[in-house]
Protein backbone atom coordinates (compact mmCIF):
# COMPACT_ATOMS: atom_id res chain seq x y z
CA UNK A 1 0.00 0.00 0.00
CA UNK A 2 1.57 3.22 -1.00
CA UNK A 3 0.46 6.14 1.65
CA UNK A 4 1.20 9.58 1.48
CA UNK A 5 1.56 11.43 5.05
CA UNK A 6 0.79 15.31 4.42
CA UNK A 7 1.74 16.20 8.39
CA UNK A 8 1.42 20.00 9.60
CA UNK A 9 3.25 20.95 12.61
CA UNK A 10 3.08 24.46 14.41
CA UNK A 11 4.96 25.83 17.80
CA UNK A 12 4.52 28.92 19.62
CA UNK A 13 8.16 29.05 20.59
CA UNK A 14 9.39 27.71 17.10
CA UNK A 15 10.78 24.14 18.48
CA UNK A 16 10.39 20.48 17.36
CA UNK A 17 9.00 19.11 20.19
CA UNK A 18 10.04 15.55 21.66
CA UNK A 19 6.27 14.53 21.61
CA UNK A 20 6.22 15.30 18.06
CA UNK A 21 9.61 13.21 16.71
CA UNK A 22 8.01 10.30 18.66
CA UNK A 23 4.93 10.51 16.71
CA UNK A 24 6.88 11.30 13.33
CA UNK A 25 9.17 7.88 14.95
CA UNK A 26 6.23 5.73 15.76
CA UNK A 27 4.15 6.72 11.99
CA UNK A 28 6.75 6.55 9.54
CA UNK A 29 6.47 2.61 8.65
CA UNK A 30 3.17 2.90 7.79
CA UNK A 31 3.59 5.93 4.84
CA UNK A 32 5.86 5.69 1.40
CA UNK A 33 6.41 9.29 1.61
CA UNK A 34 5.87 11.93 4.31
CA UNK A 35 5.62 15.52 3.72
CA UNK A 36 6.45 17.92 7.03
CA UNK A 37 4.79 21.16 6.69
CA UNK A 38 5.97 23.58 9.32
CA UNK A 39 3.66 26.74 9.81
CA UNK A 40 6.08 28.09 12.02
CA UNK A 41 9.74 29.19 12.02
CA UNK A 42 11.54 25.52 11.80
CA UNK A 43 15.27 25.54 13.06
CA UNK A 44 17.57 24.13 10.04
CA UNK A 45 19.33 21.88 13.04
CA UNK A 46 16.12 20.06 13.84
CA UNK A 47 15.12 19.37 10.12
CA UNK A 48 18.14 18.00 9.89
CA UNK A 49 17.66 15.16 12.16
CA UNK A 50 13.94 14.67 10.88
CA UNK A 51 16.00 14.01 7.48
CA UNK A 52 18.92 12.30 8.85
CA UNK A 53 16.54 9.57 10.90
CA UNK A 54 14.58 9.10 7.66
CA UNK A 55 11.44 10.40 9.39
CA UNK A 56 10.70 12.78 6.22
CA UNK A 57 10.72 12.91 2.63
CA UNK A 58 10.08 16.34 2.01
CA UNK A 59 9.99 19.33 4.13
CA UNK A 60 7.59 22.83 3.33
CA UNK A 61 8.38 25.76 5.32
CA UNK A 62 5.73 28.49 5.24
CA UNK A 63 3.77 31.40 6.92
CA UNK A 64 0.88 30.18 9.25
CA UNK A 65 -1.83 31.83 7.07
CA UNK A 66 -5.07 29.44 6.24
CA UNK A 67 -3.97 27.53 8.81
CA UNK A 68 -3.78 23.60 8.45
CA UNK A 69 -6.07 23.46 5.75
CA UNK A 70 -4.43 26.03 3.47
CA UNK A 71 -1.18 23.96 4.63
CA UNK A 72 -2.39 20.24 3.22
CA UNK A 73 -3.18 22.42 0.29
CA UNK A 74 0.25 23.62 -0.20
CA UNK A 75 1.48 19.85 0.31
CA UNK A 76 -0.80 18.52 -2.19
CA UNK A 77 0.42 21.44 -4.58
CA UNK A 78 3.90 20.18 -3.69
CA UNK A 79 2.99 16.81 -4.62
CA UNK A 80 1.36 18.14 -7.78
CA UNK A 81 -2.12 17.78 -8.45
CA UNK A 82 -1.70 15.13 -10.84
CA UNK A 83 0.46 13.19 -9.19
CA UNK A 84 -1.33 12.39 -5.98
CA UNK A 85 -3.67 9.49 -8.02
CA UNK A 86 0.15 7.97 -7.62
CA UNK A 87 -0.82 7.41 -3.70
CA UNK A 88 -3.42 4.29 -2.42
CA UNK A 89 -4.20 6.96 0.11
CA UNK A 90 -3.37 10.44 1.78
CA UNK A 91 -3.59 11.00 5.49
CA UNK A 92 -3.73 14.87 6.69
CA UNK A 93 -2.92 15.46 10.01
CA UNK A 94 -1.58 18.23 12.30
CA UNK A 95 0.75 17.90 15.72
CA UNK A 96 -2.31 18.86 17.92
CA UNK A 97 -2.17 15.41 19.60
CA UNK A 98 -0.56 13.16 21.74
CA UNK A 99 0.17 9.53 20.46
CA UNK A 100 -0.20 7.47 18.65
CA UNK A 101 -1.26 5.39 21.73
CA UNK A 102 -1.82 2.21 20.27
CA UNK A 103 -0.66 0.52 17.26
CA UNK A 104 -2.07 2.55 14.38
CA UNK A 105 -1.19 -0.32 11.47
CA UNK A 106 -4.44 -2.64 11.87
CA UNK A 107 -6.55 0.43 11.87
CA UNK A 108 -5.34 1.55 8.32
CA UNK A 109 -5.53 -2.21 7.57
CA UNK A 110 -9.28 -2.71 8.71
CA UNK A 111 -10.53 0.27 6.88
CA UNK A 112 -8.71 0.15 3.87
CA UNK A 113 -9.85 -3.61 3.50
CA UNK A 114 -13.57 -2.18 4.25
CA UNK A 115 -15.08 -1.38 0.62
CA UNK A 116 -18.02 0.48 2.54
CA UNK A 117 -15.35 2.97 3.14
CA UNK A 118 -14.00 5.75 1.18
CA UNK A 119 -12.27 8.38 3.74
CA UNK A 120 -11.94 7.85 7.41
CA UNK A 121 -10.77 9.62 10.56
CA UNK A 122 -10.60 9.51 14.32
CA UNK A 123 -13.49 10.95 15.91
CA UNK A 124 -16.25 12.62 14.00
CA UNK A 125 -18.88 15.53 15.46
CA UNK A 126 -22.19 15.10 15.37
CA UNK A 127 -24.88 17.69 13.63
CA UNK A 128 -25.58 20.35 15.45
CA UNK A 129 -27.71 24.02 14.97
CA UNK A 130 -24.68 25.27 13.88
CA UNK A 131 -22.37 22.50 12.50
CA UNK A 132 -22.93 19.75 9.97
CA UNK A 133 -22.00 16.57 11.04
CA UNK A 134 -18.10 15.84 10.23
CA UNK A 135 -14.93 14.10 10.48
CA UNK A 136 -12.49 16.35 12.80
CA UNK A 137 -9.82 18.03 10.84
CA UNK A 138 -6.85 16.74 13.10
CA UNK A 139 -6.50 13.51 11.42
CA UNK A 140 -8.21 12.08 7.94
CA UNK A 141 -7.01 9.82 5.39
CA UNK A 142 -8.59 9.42 2.34
CA UNK A 143 -8.75 6.71 -0.30
CA UNK A 144 -7.80 6.32 -3.76
CA UNK A 145 -10.64 6.46 -5.47
CA UNK A 146 -12.03 10.00 -3.32
CA UNK A 147 -8.72 11.02 -4.38
CA UNK A 148 -8.92 10.92 -8.17
CA UNK A 149 -12.58 12.33 -8.20
CA UNK A 150 -13.49 15.82 -9.20
CA UNK A 151 -14.60 16.54 -6.00
CA UNK A 152 -11.35 15.66 -3.78
CA UNK A 153 -9.50 17.95 -6.48
CA UNK A 154 -12.86 20.75 -6.22
CA UNK A 155 -12.37 21.08 -3.20
CA UNK A 156 -8.51 21.38 -2.08
CA UNK A 157 -7.62 23.56 -4.62
CA UNK A 158 -9.28 26.83 -4.19
CA UNK A 159 -8.68 27.02 -0.52
CA UNK A 160 -8.34 30.26 0.54
CA UNK A 161 -5.99 31.64 3.07
CA UNK A 162 -8.57 32.77 5.72
CA UNK A 163 -7.56 34.83 8.90
CA UNK A 164 -10.30 33.61 11.12
CA UNK A 165 -10.21 30.40 12.35
CA UNK A 166 -14.18 30.59 12.51
CA UNK A 167 -14.19 30.61 8.41
CA UNK A 168 -11.62 27.72 8.38
CA UNK A 169 -14.33 25.74 10.45
CA UNK A 170 -17.27 26.46 8.65
CA UNK A 171 -15.87 26.46 4.86
CA UNK A 172 -13.46 23.57 5.36
CA UNK A 173 -13.10 21.36 8.31
CA UNK A 174 -17.26 20.98 8.28
CA UNK A 175 -17.62 20.63 4.61
CA UNK A 176 -14.43 18.50 3.60
CA UNK A 177 -16.68 15.43 5.19
CA UNK A 178 -19.74 16.91 3.94
CA UNK A 179 -18.30 17.86 0.10
CA UNK A 180 -17.36 14.00 -0.53
CA UNK A 181 -20.25 12.35 1.10
CA UNK A 182 -22.57 14.65 -1.38
CA UNK A 183 -20.33 13.55 -3.83
CA UNK A 184 -21.23 9.46 -2.99
CA UNK A 185 -18.37 8.74 -0.99
CA UNK A 186 -18.81 6.95 2.38
CA UNK A 187 -16.76 7.57 5.74
CA UNK A 188 -16.35 5.63 9.29
CA UNK A 189 -14.54 6.70 12.12
CA UNK A 190 -12.43 5.00 14.96
CA UNK A 191 -14.64 6.96 17.65
CA UNK A 192 -18.48 7.46 15.76
CA UNK A 193 -19.85 9.90 18.73
CA UNK A 194 -23.16 10.14 16.75
CA UNK A 195 -24.90 8.10 19.06
CA UNK A 196 -22.80 8.18 21.98
CA UNK A 197 -23.92 9.48 25.25
CA UNK A 198 -23.27 13.23 25.78
CA UNK A 199 -24.58 13.51 29.71
CA UNK A 200 -22.16 15.32 31.91
CA UNK A 201 -21.07 17.25 28.80
CA UNK A 202 -20.76 21.40 28.23
CA UNK A 203 -20.56 20.32 24.61
CA UNK A 204 -21.00 17.60 22.10
CA UNK A 205 -16.92 17.79 21.21
CA UNK A 206 -15.88 14.26 22.30
CA UNK A 207 -11.96 14.98 21.74
CA UNK A 208 -11.55 18.08 23.47
CA UNK A 209 -14.69 17.27 26.21
CA UNK A 210 -14.69 13.86 27.14
CA UNK A 211 -10.92 12.24 26.58
CA UNK A 212 -12.31 9.28 28.77
CA UNK A 213 -14.50 8.25 25.85
CA UNK A 214 -11.54 9.12 23.99
CA UNK A 215 -9.51 6.53 25.77
CA UNK A 216 -12.42 4.10 26.10
CA UNK A 217 -13.25 3.82 22.49
CA UNK A 218 -9.55 3.35 21.68
CA UNK A 219 -8.85 6.45 19.83
CA UNK A 220 -4.77 6.12 19.03
CA UNK A 221 -4.45 10.10 19.71
CA UNK A 222 -5.89 12.29 22.67
CA UNK A 223 -5.99 16.09 21.82
CA UNK A 224 -3.38 18.23 23.54
CA UNK A 225 -6.51 20.74 24.19
CA UNK A 226 -8.11 17.98 26.06
CA UNK A 227 -5.57 17.93 29.12
CA UNK A 228 -5.37 21.39 29.44
CA UNK A 229 -9.12 21.18 29.24
CA UNK A 230 -10.02 18.99 31.87
CA UNK A 231 -7.43 19.08 34.72
CA UNK A 232 -9.83 17.73 37.15
CA UNK A 233 -9.67 14.01 35.95
CA UNK A 234 -5.92 14.69 33.63
CA UNK A 235 -4.06 12.74 36.68
CA UNK A 236 -6.58 9.80 36.24
CA UNK A 237 -6.17 10.11 32.30
CA UNK A 238 -2.31 9.87 32.76
CA UNK A 239 -2.89 7.03 35.03
CA UNK A 240 -5.00 5.32 32.38
CA UNK A 241 -2.72 5.76 29.44
CA UNK A 242 0.40 4.02 31.62
CA UNK A 243 -1.72 0.88 32.12
CA UNK A 244 -3.66 0.75 29.19
CA UNK A 245 -0.62 2.22 26.61
CA UNK A 246 2.90 2.23 26.14
CA UNK A 247 3.06 5.86 25.15
CA UNK A 248 5.74 7.86 27.46
CA UNK A 249 3.82 10.19 29.92
CA UNK A 250 7.19 12.20 29.91
CA UNK A 251 6.73 13.20 26.63
CA UNK A 252 2.59 14.50 27.30
CA UNK A 253 4.13 15.93 30.91
CA UNK A 254 6.98 17.59 29.65
CA UNK A 255 5.27 19.44 26.63
CA UNK A 256 2.46 20.47 28.87
CA UNK A 257 4.61 21.90 31.07
CA UNK A 258 6.51 24.06 28.34
CA UNK A 259 3.04 25.41 26.77
CA UNK A 260 0.86 25.71 30.04
CA UNK A 261 1.94 27.21 33.29
CA UNK A 262 4.64 25.11 34.87
CA UNK A 263 2.60 24.41 38.05
CA UNK A 264 -0.15 22.87 37.68
CA UNK A 265 -1.27 20.51 40.56
CA UNK A 266 -1.84 17.48 37.42
CA UNK A 267 1.85 18.45 36.02
CA UNK A 268 2.93 18.59 39.83
CA UNK A 269 2.25 14.86 40.01
CA UNK A 270 4.35 13.72 37.65
CA UNK A 271 7.56 15.53 38.99
CA UNK A 272 9.13 13.52 41.46
CA UNK A 273 12.16 11.87 39.72
CA UNK A 274 11.82 8.49 39.23
CA UNK A 275 14.90 6.75 40.43
CA UNK A 276 14.62 3.41 39.78
CA UNK A 277 14.32 4.21 36.38
CA UNK A 278 17.60 5.49 35.93
CA UNK A 279 20.65 3.49 36.81
CA UNK A 280 23.48 5.54 38.01
CA UNK A 281 26.23 5.84 35.09
CA UNK A 282 29.77 7.00 35.17
CA UNK A 283 29.52 11.54 35.13
CA UNK A 284 32.10 12.65 32.18
CA UNK A 285 30.60 15.88 32.20
CA UNK A 286 32.27 18.96 34.22
CA UNK A 287 30.71 19.23 37.25
CA UNK A 288 30.91 22.20 39.88
CA UNK A 289 29.64 22.44 43.56
CA UNK A 290 29.04 25.49 45.42
CA UNK A 291 28.41 25.74 48.90
CA UNK A 292 28.56 29.15 50.22
CA UNK A 293 29.78 28.88 54.36
CA UNK A 294 28.56 31.61 56.84
CA UNK A 295 27.89 28.87 59.46
CA UNK A 296 31.44 26.82 59.66
CA UNK A 297 30.19 24.48 62.00
CA UNK A 298 28.01 22.95 59.50
CA UNK A 299 30.54 22.28 57.05
CA UNK A 300 32.31 19.50 57.88
CA UNK A 301 28.23 18.25 57.83
CA UNK A 302 28.49 18.83 54.09
CA UNK A 303 31.66 17.80 53.39
CA UNK A 304 30.86 14.33 54.57
CA UNK A 305 27.72 14.45 52.51
CA UNK A 306 29.88 14.82 49.38
CA UNK A 307 31.59 11.63 50.40
CA UNK A 308 28.10 9.99 48.36
CA UNK A 309 29.32 11.46 45.06
CA UNK A 310 31.01 9.51 42.54
CA UNK A 311 31.93 11.89 40.06
CA UNK A 312 34.54 13.94 40.03
CA UNK A 313 33.36 17.49 40.44
CA UNK A 314 34.70 21.11 41.49
CA UNK A 315 34.28 22.92 44.75
CA UNK A 316 33.61 26.17 45.16
CA UNK A 317 33.13 27.60 48.43
CA UNK A 318 32.03 30.81 49.79
CA UNK A 319 31.98 33.12 52.76
CA UNK A 320 31.35 36.48 53.94
CA UNK A 321 35.05 37.38 56.14
CA UNK A 322 38.41 36.82 55.93
CA UNK A 323 37.90 35.12 59.36
CA UNK A 324 35.96 32.70 58.45
CA UNK A 325 37.90 32.04 55.49
CA UNK A 326 40.80 30.74 57.82
CA UNK A 327 38.73 28.60 59.46
CA UNK A 328 37.20 27.30 56.53
CA UNK A 329 41.12 26.36 55.07
CA UNK A 330 41.65 24.20 58.45
CA UNK A 331 38.77 22.08 57.95
CA UNK A 332 39.44 21.41 54.35
CA UNK A 333 42.85 20.34 55.01
CA UNK A 334 41.87 18.18 57.54
CA UNK A 335 39.66 16.31 55.09
CA UNK A 336 42.10 16.77 52.21
CA UNK A 337 39.69 18.09 50.63
CA UNK A 338 40.42 21.00 47.61
CA UNK A 339 38.12 23.92 47.12
CA UNK A 340 38.48 27.41 45.93
CA UNK A 341 37.34 29.98 48.71
CA UNK A 342 36.03 33.26 48.24
CA UNK A 343 35.12 36.34 50.58
CA UNK A 344 32.33 37.85 48.93
CA UNK A 345 30.59 39.58 52.17
CA UNK A 346 27.85 39.72 54.58
CA UNK A 347 24.88 40.42 52.16
CA UNK A 348 23.15 38.77 49.62
CA UNK A 349 22.89 35.75 51.48
CA UNK A 350 23.91 32.58 49.22
CA UNK A 351 22.21 33.64 46.09
CA UNK A 352 24.90 36.64 45.13
CA UNK A 353 27.47 35.10 46.80
CA UNK A 354 26.93 32.30 43.13
CA UNK A 355 25.73 34.77 41.00
CA UNK A 356 29.33 36.35 41.56
CA UNK A 357 31.04 32.84 40.75
CA UNK A 358 29.04 33.64 37.00
CA UNK A 359 32.66 33.78 35.11
CA UNK A 360 33.46 30.56 36.70
CA UNK A 361 30.50 28.67 36.93
CA UNK A 362 29.62 28.91 33.49
CA UNK A 363 32.18 27.03 32.09
CA UNK A 364 30.21 23.17 33.91
CA UNK A 365 27.59 21.31 32.58
CA UNK A 366 26.06 20.95 36.11
CA UNK A 367 25.83 23.07 38.85
CA UNK A 368 24.67 22.29 42.48
CA UNK A 369 24.64 25.31 44.88
CA UNK A 370 24.17 24.61 48.61
CA UNK A 371 24.54 26.31 51.77
CA UNK A 372 24.98 25.86 55.49
CA UNK A 373 21.55 26.80 56.13
CA UNK A 374 19.95 27.70 59.98
CA UNK A 375 17.25 29.18 60.71
CA UNK A 376 16.89 32.57 63.18
CA UNK A 377 12.83 32.23 62.64
CA UNK A 378 12.18 28.71 63.81
CA UNK A 379 13.65 26.88 66.83
CA UNK A 380 16.50 24.58 66.88
CA UNK A 381 15.20 21.36 65.50
CA UNK A 382 13.01 23.46 62.58
CA UNK A 383 15.75 25.06 61.00
CA UNK A 384 18.03 21.75 61.79
CA UNK A 385 15.15 19.31 60.18
CA UNK A 386 14.96 21.60 57.10
CA UNK A 387 18.98 21.83 56.42
CA UNK A 388 19.10 17.93 56.61
CA UNK A 389 15.86 17.28 55.00
CA UNK A 390 17.52 19.43 51.87
CA UNK A 391 20.81 17.43 52.05
CA UNK A 392 19.29 13.74 52.00
CA UNK A 393 16.59 15.32 49.09
CA UNK A 394 19.53 17.16 46.91
CA UNK A 395 23.04 16.24 48.32
CA UNK A 396 23.03 12.46 48.66
CA UNK A 397 21.36 11.44 45.78
CA UNK A 398 23.70 13.66 43.23
CA UNK A 399 24.43 10.71 41.50
CA UNK A 400 21.07 9.49 40.60
CA UNK A 401 20.27 13.75 39.85
CA UNK A 402 22.73 13.93 37.70
CA UNK A 403 22.43 10.64 35.94
CA UNK A 404 18.90 11.93 34.92
CA UNK A 405 20.26 15.90 34.04
CA UNK A 406 22.77 13.63 31.64
CA UNK A 407 19.35 11.51 30.48
CA UNK A 408 17.04 14.39 29.69
CA UNK A 409 17.97 17.15 27.51
CA UNK A 410 15.30 19.36 28.41
CA UNK A 411 15.16 18.36 32.21
CA UNK A 412 17.26 21.80 33.88
CA UNK A 413 16.77 21.95 36.96
CA UNK A 414 16.23 19.64 40.02
CA UNK A 415 14.69 21.02 43.25
CA UNK A 416 14.27 19.36 46.64
CA UNK A 417 10.18 19.28 48.09
CA UNK A 418 8.93 20.66 50.95
CA UNK A 419 10.75 20.43 53.60
CA UNK A 420 8.16 18.63 56.29
CA UNK A 421 8.28 22.47 58.62
CA UNK A 422 6.49 23.71 55.83
CA UNK A 423 3.68 21.29 56.32
CA UNK A 424 3.42 21.37 59.72
CA UNK A 425 3.58 24.76 60.28
CA UNK A 426 1.54 27.03 57.66
CA UNK A 427 4.04 29.82 56.76
CA UNK A 428 4.48 30.45 53.22
CA UNK A 429 0.65 32.10 52.67
CA UNK A 430 -0.84 33.58 49.60
CA UNK A 431 -0.91 37.25 51.09
CA UNK A 432 2.60 36.79 51.52
CA UNK A 433 3.23 35.29 48.70
CA UNK A 434 1.21 38.19 46.44
CA UNK A 435 3.79 40.70 47.97
CA UNK A 436 6.66 39.07 46.26
CA UNK A 437 5.19 38.67 43.03
CA UNK A 438 5.63 42.53 42.44
CA UNK A 439 9.39 42.25 42.93
CA UNK A 440 9.43 39.23 40.81
CA UNK A 441 7.61 40.29 38.17
CA UNK A 442 10.26 43.33 37.84
CA UNK A 443 13.22 40.60 37.71
CA UNK A 444 11.36 38.49 34.86
CA UNK A 445 11.24 42.07 32.77
CA UNK A 446 15.14 42.81 33.37
CA UNK A 447 15.82 39.35 32.49
CA UNK A 448 13.89 40.16 29.02
CA UNK A 449 12.25 36.41 29.15
CA UNK A 450 9.76 35.93 26.41
CA UNK A 451 6.79 33.89 28.16
CA UNK A 452 3.67 35.13 29.52
CA UNK A 453 3.29 34.87 33.07
CA UNK A 454 1.21 36.82 35.58
CA UNK A 455 2.68 36.38 39.01
CA UNK A 456 0.53 38.85 40.90
CA UNK A 457 -3.00 36.64 39.97
CA UNK A 458 -1.23 33.21 41.30
CA UNK A 459 -1.42 32.31 44.73
CA UNK A 460 1.55 30.56 45.94
CA UNK A 461 5.12 29.85 43.83
CA UNK A 462 6.84 25.76 43.28
CA UNK A 463 10.25 27.61 44.24
CA UNK A 464 13.76 25.71 45.63
CA UNK A 465 13.03 25.72 49.61
CA UNK A 466 16.83 27.53 50.51
CA UNK A 467 17.42 27.93 46.85
CA UNK A 468 19.12 24.69 47.10
CA UNK A 469 19.52 23.20 43.39
CA UNK A 470 21.07 20.89 40.46
CA UNK A 471 21.09 22.88 37.76
CA UNK A 472 22.36 23.30 34.11
CA UNK A 473 24.13 27.02 33.85
CA UNK A 474 21.37 27.47 30.66
CA UNK A 475 18.85 27.17 32.34
CA UNK A 476 19.13 30.18 34.87
CA UNK A 477 21.78 31.68 32.59
CA UNK A 478 19.11 35.28 32.14
CA UNK A 479 19.55 35.27 35.95
CA UNK A 480 23.51 35.15 35.97
CA UNK A 481 23.33 37.90 33.54
CA UNK A 482 21.84 40.11 35.24
CA UNK A 483 25.13 40.97 37.13
CA UNK A 484 23.66 42.10 40.61
CA UNK A 485 26.07 43.89 42.66
CA UNK A 486 25.71 44.18 46.60
CA UNK A 487 23.97 47.64 45.92
CA UNK A 488 20.70 45.62 44.28
CA UNK A 489 20.04 43.81 47.77
CA UNK A 490 19.25 45.21 50.83
CA UNK A 491 21.22 45.00 53.76
CA UNK A 492 20.70 42.46 56.89
CA UNK A 493 18.28 41.80 58.67
CA UNK A 494 16.54 41.03 55.10
CA UNK A 495 13.29 42.21 54.27
CA UNK A 496 10.55 39.58 54.20
CA UNK A 497 9.92 39.78 50.37
CA UNK A 498 13.19 41.01 49.16
CA UNK A 499 14.84 40.28 45.77
CA UNK A 500 16.17 37.18 47.34
CA UNK A 501 13.04 35.50 48.03
CA UNK A 502 11.98 36.63 44.82
CA UNK A 503 14.82 34.79 43.00
CA UNK A 504 14.53 32.06 45.37
CA UNK A 505 10.51 31.46 43.99
CA UNK A 506 11.52 32.30 40.33
CA UNK A 507 14.17 30.02 39.21
CA UNK A 508 12.06 27.04 38.03
CA UNK A 509 10.00 29.63 36.27
CA UNK A 510 13.37 30.93 34.53
CA UNK A 511 14.04 27.61 33.49
CA UNK A 512 10.78 27.29 32.20
CA UNK A 513 11.05 30.59 29.65
CA UNK A 514 14.15 28.43 28.42
CA UNK A 515 12.18 25.47 27.54
CA UNK A 516 13.89 23.22 30.39
CA UNK A 517 11.23 21.30 32.64
CA UNK A 518 12.13 20.39 36.00
CA UNK A 519 12.09 17.49 38.43
CA UNK A 520 11.67 17.42 42.22
CA UNK A 521 13.54 15.35 44.79
CA UNK A 522 11.38 13.49 46.77
CA UNK A 523 11.43 14.17 50.82
CA UNK A 524 12.55 10.84 52.65
CA UNK A 525 9.93 12.04 55.44
CA UNK A 526 6.77 10.45 55.28
CA UNK A 527 3.48 12.71 56.72
CA UNK A 528 0.02 11.77 56.32
CA UNK A 529 -1.99 14.01 53.57
CA UNK A 530 -4.48 14.68 56.45
CA UNK A 531 -1.61 17.26 57.77
CA UNK A 532 -2.00 19.08 54.36
CA UNK A 533 -5.45 19.51 54.84
CA UNK A 534 -5.49 20.52 58.56
CA UNK A 535 -3.34 23.14 57.60
CA UNK A 536 -4.07 24.41 54.13
CA UNK A 537 -7.62 24.05 53.96
CA UNK A 538 -9.73 26.72 53.05
CA UNK A 539 -13.22 26.98 52.31
CA UNK A 540 -12.45 28.84 49.00
CA UNK A 541 -13.42 27.37 45.27
CA UNK A 542 -10.53 24.78 44.99
CA UNK A 543 -11.41 23.25 41.82
CA UNK A 544 -9.21 23.17 39.19
CA UNK A 545 -9.47 26.44 36.68
CA UNK A 546 -11.15 24.17 33.48
CA UNK A 547 -11.19 27.36 30.52
CA UNK A 548 -13.69 27.22 28.20
CA UNK A 549 -12.47 27.89 24.86
CA UNK A 550 -15.48 28.94 22.45
CA UNK A 551 -13.30 29.00 18.96
CA UNK A 552 -14.62 25.19 18.14
CA UNK A 553 -18.13 25.96 19.77
CA UNK A 554 -19.71 28.88 17.65
CA UNK A 555 -17.07 31.47 18.24
CA UNK A 556 -18.73 34.61 19.85
CA UNK A 557 -22.36 33.24 19.31
CA UNK A 558 -21.20 30.24 21.00
CA UNK A 559 -19.69 32.03 23.97
CA UNK A 560 -23.50 33.90 24.28
CA UNK A 561 -25.06 30.72 23.93
CA UNK A 562 -23.41 29.38 26.64
CA UNK A 563 -23.89 32.23 29.23
CA UNK A 564 -27.92 31.85 28.31
CA UNK A 565 -27.64 27.69 28.67
CA UNK A 566 -25.51 27.91 31.81
CA UNK A 567 -28.38 29.39 33.98
CA UNK A 568 -31.04 27.56 32.25
CA UNK A 569 -29.53 24.54 32.87
CA UNK A 570 -28.93 25.35 36.74
CA UNK A 571 -32.30 26.36 36.64
CA UNK A 572 -33.10 23.33 35.66
CA UNK A 573 -31.49 21.09 37.67
CA UNK A 574 -32.73 23.22 41.03
CA UNK A 575 -36.65 22.14 39.30
CA UNK A 576 -35.97 18.77 39.09
CA UNK A 577 -34.68 18.79 42.56
CA UNK A 578 -37.23 20.38 44.30
CA UNK A 579 -39.86 18.55 42.59
CA UNK A 580 -37.82 15.13 43.37
CA UNK A 581 -37.99 16.27 47.14
CA UNK A 582 -42.14 17.64 46.89
CA UNK A 583 -42.72 13.83 45.18
CA UNK A 584 -41.06 11.99 48.22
Amino acid sequence: MKRLLLYVHFNKYNHLSPHVHYQLERMRPLFSRVVFISNSPFQDEDQAILRQEGLIDDFIQRQNSGFDFAAWRDGMSYIGWNRLADYDAITTMNDTCFGPLWDLAPIYERFEADEQVDFWGLTNHRKTKIFSEHIQSYFISFSKKVIESEAFQNFWQPIKEFTDVQDVIGYYETKVTTTLTDAGFKYDTVFNTVDASTEGMLHPDFSYYNPTAILNARVPFIKVKAINANQHITPYILNQLETSSDYPIDLLVSYMTNISQPDLPYLLARKYLNKSAYKPVPVTKKVAVHLHVFYVDLLQEFLDAFKAFHFSYDLFITTDSQTKLDEIKEVLAENQQPAEITVTGNIGRDVLPMLKLKDKLKGYDYIGHFHTKKSKEADFWAGESWRKELIEMLVKPADEILTQLSGKPDLGLVIADIPSFFRFNKIVVAWNENLIAPKMEELWEKMGLKKSIDFKAMDTFVMSYGTYVWFKYDALEPLFDLNLTDEDVPAEPLPQNSILHAIERLLIYIAWDRHYDYGISQNPVELTPFIDNKMFNTRGNSSPNTYVDFTYMGGIKGAFKYILIGPAKATKYIIKRLLEKVKS
